[in-house]
């Protein structure tokens, strides 16, 4: 496959997004293809769990984009570390924007896959992104993120909110949160070995990213889910449960939710048999509605 550095803008914040273009063996410049959006875990950057899927659909036939969301990796954006539900959904009408400006990719052939917490970005997106014709959510991680084993990261929100306030005022640094901490063991199996780790990857988030996280009601959302949806979770995700929930709140009857066995949450990021045995479901799910 050919993967090309991509810049494209995000016109609601004013900022440049860096990219990774995935085109098949033997693009054809003639011919019209089904694109799809990948985005990966909360923090993550571009060339991690996401790179996984995106080459794997691209083998397959697709052209895929991964990207750096605002505020992280090698897009722009200040504070760094900063994440917003509603700045990721708008990265994610960035991206289809730049999608839909390639001449060889059909706009009406256009889906998104969203990994941990981009899973519940993306199924969002596919709620009010009327370009997106399918959704895949793996392992989406955020539905009451105050139940979620994240919540254990975040510190009180009076402290949280008073940082904020004198950051913004000029009397306080910025403050905040080890979003990974080594003793997550699982997470750190993947994020603080060669499995997952990236130089430009970091555990630390703006601390007053929780206080959006915290208001961000994604099965209510969901609610108004119309486009063919997949779920995709582990039988051992600790984030089973909100997958779930997610799930459930949605009301089209043209949906899918698959647990691939003894899997656990980060083994869906990059691991075999798990990966191979998610994209049995995904593969077809593309195929029929892309």
């Amino acid at each position: 496959m050919n993967i090309q550095k991509v810049v494209f803008m995000n016109k609601e914040l004013d900022l440049r997004l860096a990219g990774l273009l995935y085109l098949p063996d033997n693009f054809d410049l003639n011919k019209d293809y089904s694109a799809i959006v990948v985005t990966g875990p909360m923090l993550s950057v571009k060339e991690q769990a996401q790179s996984v899927y995106a080459k794997t659909l691209t083998k397959q036939g697709y052209v895929t984009l991964t990207f750096d969301g605002a505020y992280f990796g090698e897009s722009q954006g200040s504070p760094r570390q900063l994440e917003f539900p509603a700045v990721k959904e708008s990265d994610i009408e960035a991206a289809v924007d730049f999608l839909t400006s390639l001449p060889y990719v059909d706009e009406k052939r256009i889906g998104g896959l969203g990994i941990c917490g981009s899973g519940s970005y993306m199924s969002v997106a596919g709620v009010k992104e009327p370009r997106l014709k399918a959704i895949t959510a793996v392992v989406p991680a955020i539905a009451d993120i105050a139940k979620s084993a994240m919540a254990s990261f975040f510190l009180p929100d009076e402290q949280v909110t008073a940082a904020k306030q004198a950051y913004e005022n000029g009397t306080g640094e910025l403050l905040h949160l080890n979003f990974m901490p080594r003793a997550f063991e699982e997470g750190a199996a993947y994020y603080f070995t060669a499995r997952g780790s990236h130089p430009r990857w970091s555990n630390q988030v703006v601390a007053w990213s929780q206080l959006e996280l915290l208001k961000y009601n994604v099965p209510q959302i969901m609610q108004e889910m119309t486009k063919p949806y997949l779920v995709i979770t582990g039988e051992n995700a600790w984030s089973r449960e909100a997958s779930s929930e997610i799930f459930a709140a949605v009301p089209n009857a043209d949906k899918e939710l698959r647990v691939i066995p003894e899997a656990g949450h980060f083994d869906l990021y990059d691991l075999a048999p798990y990966v191979t045995e998610a994209f049995e479901y995904i593969t077809p799910f593309f195929e029929k509605n892309l």
